[in-house]
């Protein structure tokens, strides 16, 4: 995993460095997903569920960053893909590293890239318990397909934002760092975004200083956090909430 950059610095460069293509995650490195040996018969056999990433979790060094808790050997198969009809959008609420975070939004015809993550249940309720403000949800009736070749998968799981998406003009705003076939959604990257929600905010301040701000003081990233869900736009699409963090 490489070494974090100042907390600045790591809050800007959200949603992280991905592989940009099927891999193994193994004890915080990204490996070739074709050694693994193993197909989707095989990960639903050891009781793994495909939990679709919409932002961070697409990346290794984020993963690592989550899963440095566990002991011993962990592996997770993790298969790039496309998700049909859905686009990877801001939420309305702040992270505690100063990032603005991501979920998924319906978004008809468009073709957004996604990461199939294959966990255990040992990973899933650690994947729990760093997914705040967000809903462990069900989805079916979806088309996602890998980049593998593989069959489409129907039904998956998603973390929704609680609060909804970040509202610019009426619309939600998708991640121009995450890909996408046919987007109609407009894109901000990060330092954009936070740039947005300053202006919006605290107009004048300087961005770094702004950042810093939520990411030292819980109290500022409540209140900010606050500010933008009073004006979220709403997740509204079909999905069965199997719980909520």
């Amino acid at each position: 995993m490489r070494a974090m950059t100042d907390p600045v610095s790591h809050a800007k460069s959200y949603p992280f460095p991905a592989p940009g293509r099927s891999y193994r995650f193994v004890n915080g490195a990204a490996l070739p997903f074709e050694e693994a040996g193993f197909g989707r018969a095989d990960f639903e056999s050891q009781g793994r569920v495909p939990v679709l990433a919409a932002g961070s979790n697409q990346s290794h060094e984020q993963l690592a960053r989550k899963y440095s808790v566990l002991t011993g050997h962990v592996e997770i198969p993790i298969q790039r893909a496309e998700l049909a009809d859905f686009d990877a959008v801001y939420a309305a609420h702040l992270a505690g590293y100063g990032s603005v975070p991501s979920t998924f939004h319906p978004s008809p015809g468009t073709a957004v890239t996604t990461y199939v993550l294959w966990l255990d249940d040992a990973q899933l309720n650690r994947m729990h318990e760093t997914e705040r403000n967000y809903t462990y949800d069900q989805l079916g009736n979806i088309r996602v397909e890998p980049d593998d070749g593989s069959a489409a998968i129907e039904t998956a799981y998603i973390y929704s934002a609680r609060v909804g998406c970040v509202n610019v003009g009426g619309a939600p705003i998708a991640l121009a760092e995450i890909p996408a076939r046919n987007r109609t959604l407009r894109a901000m990257t990060q330092p954009d975004i936070l740039a947005y929600i300053r202006d919006r905010l605290e107009p004048g301040t300087d961005l770094d200083d702004f950042i810093r701000a939520h990411i030292d003081r819980e109290d500022v990233r409540q209140a900010r956090t606050a500010a933008l869900s009073a004006e979220a736009i709403p997740l509204v699409f079909s999905r069965t909430e199997i719980g909520a963090f």
